[in-house]
């Protein structure tokens, strides 16, 4: 009897080592370990903007201008003059033609640009006479303005030059002095002058002397050209 106690108690002890040596089931949340959180690929960085060739930079063109007239390419509005201030550019232009011209008639050699002093002077004369018939008749004082005052320093200008030139270069230079200076006074006619005036009689006064303007251009290129081709005629 003691016997089968002893195996007895034995076979209990050995089944509690058994179990206590098993771990405990595991729930079915921990059957096996959460997986772990995928993390987002990450964003590409952007390649910096290579740096841009000096020749592209922007210029002061390409930069947008504020204000009500940005951008704009309309032409401003010409200037006008009142009749007085006509008058004035007019009579200073003939003034200054006339003692350049008496310069030449005093210096050259060459009958061609004689010629062309002779026919300066005389028509010159005459568009001034004309002019201040005018003002008087329609009670239109001359007035000075900016157009007159560079008129007058230009040709106060060019009379040192023409005076100061050696008697090889003065019959060029007088010349070519009156290619340039009735081509400008020429424009001056048309885009200042003409459309100016509001006196009728004046505005036929300035017809005349566009015509007598576009004759004396035609003489001096003319002459011009000659003297290129033979200076020494």
């Amino acid at each position: 009897m003691k016997t089968t106690h002893s195996i007895a108690f034995g076979v209990a002890m050995m089944l509690a080592a058994a179990c206590g040596n098993e771990e405990p089931a595991k729930t079915a949340t921990q059957a096996s370990p959460p997986p772990s959180p995928v993390e987002p690929a990450p964003t590409p960085v952007a390649a910096a903007p290579a740096p841009v060739a000096s020749d592209s930079m922007p210029t002061s063109a390409d930069i947008p201008r504020e204000g009500p007239n940005a951008g704009s390419t309309e032409a401003q509005p010409a200037v006008t003059l009142t009749d007085g201030q006509i008058l004035e550019i007019t009579h200073t232009a003939n003034a200054g033609e006339i003692d350049q011209a008496k310069v030449a008639l005093s210096r050259t050699k060459d009958p061609r640009v004689r010629s062309l002093a002779q026919m300066m002077v005389r028509d010159h004369s005459q568009a001034d006479k004309k002019g201040m018939t005018l003002a008087k008749k329609d009670s239109i004082e001359r007035e000075p303005s900016p157009k007159s005052a560079v008129l007058l320093s230009d040709g106060e200008t060019t009379m040192r030059t023409l005076k100061a030139d050696t008697a090889a270069d003065f019959d060029k230079d007088y010349v070519d002095t009156q290619v340039h200076e009735h081509q400008s006074v020429l424009g001056d006619l048309d885009n200042k002058l003409i459309v100016s005036a509001t006196n009728a009689d004046l505005k036929a006064y300035l017809g005349e002397i566009r015509a007598a303007v576009a004759s004396h251009l035609q003489h001096a290129q003319d002459l011009q050209a000659e003297m290129q081709k033979d200076p020494q005629k």
